[in-house]
């Protein structure tokens, strides 16, 4: 009796117990409502309506919509590869793209021939661009020989492409460089006019058609000049004495206020040129000692006191400041964290120490440029510098094309 009770409650349980084919209609509903709800997703609802097709096949509603849904994404996915296909041969890219991405991934033929058109788009548009860079640093050049700096400065600031952001920037730097050299001839022009001439002659030898009319400035200042009658020739050259003691004091204080004024107007190049000086005349000057090692260490650590050092040792190179041009461009060099324009200042180390050895070395015992020389020209060349030709001279090409790999 017991026994048959027993057998009786575990009939009840199995009975009240969902059997596996109540399970998969039971799922089989949960895809087909959720799928319902995915229009946004389109190959996801199908293959939700497909599933609930799998799971219970004797539901025909659950078959024919796969079908019907199936069908039709497949159909709109064939219609816009096609149409991408289409596009992209007409090099409408905007709208080919448009139509490639939207073919979904349900169907991996279909998905993966719009993946091949979208990637086809992305070089093509890669291409054009790398050629439209092309095309501004050839507008910037163009630019440059006109005389037009304005366009320079503009366009420049359009590449962005690393290579040829540092071939636009020469001519950014010639610009500044150039509108330095007048500025300077400006400061000189009353007090000493043979200074303010040699200074524009510098400018027009790096652009001859740059703006300001200098060919006019110059021709008034050597009439400005003309008119004064020069000093009569000294018949003798008299030895020239030592300087006493008060003299050299006299010169140092005057390097120093320079120097300091120098400082206050944010000249930290010329201000360090004094410096320089006041080592030659007095090696042990304290003051000079302490603010030069001042000086470098805040051009190390501010890039805009770096560019205006680099400017500065370009200037001084086109000067015939050899010694002020190597400091200063050995200084910019020491500083890579702020030195933006390292083949710049590599190409005119070498430049500057080869003609700095030709200045001091007599032809016939010049045997050619040093190591420390080549080793900076090979510097530039790797840092994808090249110079601005016509403003460099045939010797010094020369050697900068003998370092060609």
């Amino acid at each position: 009796m017991t026994l048959l009770r027993s057998i009786c409650i575990v009939c009840l349980l199995l009975s009240g117990m969902p059997t596996p084919a109540q399970n998969s209609k039971q799922q089989a509903k949960e895809l087909f409502d959720r799928a319902r709800t995915e229009d946004n997703d389109r190959a996801r609802q199908v293959q939700d309506y497909c599933q609930a097709a799998q799971l219970d096949p004797k539901e025909k509603k659950y078959s024919d919509t796969c079908n019907n849904y199936r069908g039709g994404l497949i159909h709109d996915d064939t219609a816009f590869l096609a149409s991408a296909i289409s596009l992209y041969k007409n090099h409408d890219m905007d709208r080919a793209e448009s139509m490639a991405r939207q073919v979904t991934n349900y169907d991996p033929k279909l998905s993966g021939q719009a993946k091949v058109i979208l990637d086809a788009i992305k070089n093509d548009r890669l291409q054009s661009q790398s050629q439209l860079q092309s095309q501004l640093l050839s507008q910037v050049k163009a630019a440059w020989d006109k005389g037009d700096f304005n366009a320079v400065t503009t366009l420049s600031q359009k590449i962005t492409n690393p290579d040829l952001k540092t071939n636009a920037n020469t001519y950014v730097n010639n610009v500044s460089l150039y509108n330095g050299y007048v500025d300077q001839a400006d400061k000189l022009q009353k007090d000493n006019p043979q200074g303010a001439v040699k200074q524009l002659q510098m400018a027009v030898a790096l652009n001859q058609n740059g703006p300001g009319n200098l060919a006019a400035k110059i021709a008034a200042l050597q009439q400005s000049i003309a008119a004064k009658k020069p000093p009569p020739p000294p018949t003798t050259t008299p030895k020239a004495a030592p300087d006493s003691s008060a003299e050299i004091a006299r010169k140092v204080n005057k390097l120093l206020a320079d120097a300091r004024n120098a400082e206050k107007q944010g000249n930290s190049p010329d201000a360090l040129s004094d410096y320089a000086m006041v080592l030659k005349i007095q090696p042990g000057n304290q003051e000079a000692q302490s603010s030069t090692a001042r000086l470098e260490q805040a051009i190390k650590s501010d890039p805009a006191a770096a560019m205006n050092e680099l400017k500065s040792a370009i200037r001084y190179f086109y000067q015939g400041q050899f010694d002020d041009a190597r400091r200063a461009l050995m200084d910019y060099l020491e500083s890579p964290q702020t030195a933006q324009n390292p083949g710049v200042a590599d190409f005119y180390l070498g430049a500057t120490l080869i003609e700095r050895s030709i200045l001091r070395t007599p032809r016939a015992q010049w045997h050619g440029p040093s190591p420390e020389a080549l080793a900076a020209f090979k510097a530039a060349r790797k840092a994808n510098y090249s110079p601005v030709r016509a403003y460099v001279s045939p010797a010094l090409l020369k050697i900068w094309d003998s370092t060609a790999p």
